[in-house]
């Protein structure tokens, strides 16, 4: 039996450059290859705060705490908005005098932010940032009023700098600080030998020293020699795959995006389940490893019975990307089948 999940490896990559970059940059931008998403963001978010007399950032309730770390190292005050259970956003309009950072994200790929809110914000002087660890290989994965950008492909592929960070039409004020030595040999070493106990013992360290740390020349060498037409392909039709094989009423679990759009290159494929962790014991059981995006953080507080805790207690994500094949995903189709099939309340 194939396991399917698990940390990723070190992929081929091409002989010429992708040019991924240079389609998502003007010559007027400035790119930055930065050690983790994490770093990234800190870095587009300290060069923000050097004229930013206001510090009020608008920020997604449905988060990972690691992504709201650099907005509180950067001193700034926290406003949140909703999300249904769809994941779109649900902004209000009356906050967009009292902010200066819209932070967006399209989440697993899948873009579903009122752009009409961010013109609006852009008009009145609000500067737009954008989390696009999700959505960078989507075709409308980046707003195209996007002051700032920053992101990290460690979940879509082998790398152990995976961090980049844009600043469009202009240049960063400071440079990156040097890359963490200790930091990038764990990284390499959990690459190189699929241990997670490394992976994490590294992690866990980074979130504890992160700053705006530089990435090493040999993991900007593997992003911008990478086979992103392939990986987007692959993963649109696993995606694809599993979900036409989910067509029948199923109990228990409901796919959280039930269309893939022609825009959109799926990071996961989001389930939400009524007994998650019972899902989750029965297709680690089958050898499926899943995982949940994101624990409540510490400065998140959703009402009890809104949308965003719903999605919280709910979501778990399946892997479909480029290690995998529409085969695989038969058998995980499978495997849900006949978990919902034998699904009791």
């Amino acid at each position: 039996m194939r396991k399917i999940g698990g940390m990723f490896h070190y992929e081929p990559s091409k002989p010429i450059e992708n040019g991924y970059f240079s389609r998502i940059c003007s010559p007027k931008d400035d790119l930055a290859f930065a050690m983790s998403g994490r770093c990234g963001i800190y870095y587009c978010l300290q060069d923000i705060a050097r004229h930013d007399t206001r510090k009020v950032a608008y920020v997604p309730m449905y988060t990972c705490e690691t992504v709201l770390a650099p907005f509180e190292k950067a001193g700034y005050q926290l406003k949140f908005y909703d999300l249904d259970q769809d994941l779109h956003s649900v902004f209000d309009p009356a906050v967009i005098d009292e902010i200066s950072v819209l932070s967006l994200c399209g989440y697993y790929g899948f873009c579903n932010y009122d752009h009409d809110f961010v013109k609006a914000c852009k008009d009145k002087g609000v500067v737009i940032f954008e989390d696009v660890t999700h959505s960078m290989l989507s075709a409308d994965g980046i707003d195209p009023l996007c002051d700032y950008f920053a992101g990290s492909f460690r979940k879509w592929m082998g790398v152990a700098c995976g961090g980049f960070a844009v600043k469009r039409n202009g240049t960063f004020e400071t440079p990156l600080l040097p890359v963490e030595a200790t930091h990038l040999k764990q990284r390499k070493e959990s690459i190189e030998t699929g241990n997670g106990d490394i992976f994490w013992e590294g992690e866990l360290r980074l979130r504890q020293i992160f700053d705006s740390y530089a990435g090493d020349e040999n993991s900007e060498y593997i992003l911008r020699h990478a086979d992103f037409d392939s990986i987007c392909h692959a993963r649109r039709e696993n995606y694809a795959a599993l979900l036409n094989a989910l067509t029948a009423p199923l109990h228990g679990i409901q796919p959280v995006f039930p269309e893939l759009p022609e825009a959109s290159v799926p990071s996961h494929f989001c389930l939400y389940a009524e007994k998650r962790d019972e899902l989750q014991q029965y297709l680690a059981d089958h050898q499926i490893r899943s995982t949940v995006y994101w624990p409540v953080g510490p400065l998140v507080h959703p009402q009890p019975e809104s949308s965003v805790q719903y999605i919280y207690d709910h979501i778990v994500s399946l892997p479909c990307d480029q290690r995998f094949s529409p085969s695989d995903m038969q058998y995980v189709a499978q495997v849900l089948r006949d978990y919902s099939e034998n699904f009791m309340r």
